[in-house]
């Protein structure tokens, strides 16, 4: 949650916007299991990284009305700040060696966006990209 508050704070501070409409989810799903997987854990892509944080977790509560009912544009840029703007040990997307093009960039963020938090049910109903291999907890 952590994560997420510092994050608000940052995309809040930003007037940059980038149109995530158009990205290309299933991309952004197998972009993230090879450059991500490895350390953040996220049922819709089965991935069960151990240095990073559970975005699952990271983005429930937020996505709850209690937690701020916070919608997918938002999660969007919390995530792609977090792949430019990065701390160790994440590496920096935007810069060389893990250098990612944008349009890359904004695929995986779309993706994190469209999936993370949210069970897995609700991802199939509303069109997510799970492929109903992945267990529920």
């Amino acid at each position: 949650m952590a994560l997420v508050g510092a994050a608000l704070v940052v995309a809040g501070c930003d007037a940059r916007t980038v149109d995530f409409k158009s990205a290309d989810t299933n991309q952004g799903k197998q972009l993230f299991v090879k450059n991500c997987g490895g350390c953040h854990v996220l049922r819709d892509a089965a991935t069960a990284g151990t240095v990073g944080p559970d975005l699952d977790d990271a983005f429930r509560a937020a996505r709850s009305k209690t937690g701020g009912g916070f919608d997918e544009s938002t999660f969007f840029q919390i995530t792609l700040d977090q792949m430019r703007l990065a701390a160790p040990p994440m590496p920096h997307f935007d810069e060389p060696p893990q250098k990612l093009p944008e349009d890359q960039l904004v695929d995986i963020a779309a993706y994190v966006a469209k999936v993370a938090g949210k069970p897995v049910q609700a991802q199939q109903a509303t069109g997510g990209t799970s492929t109903g291999t992945t267990t529920s907890p």
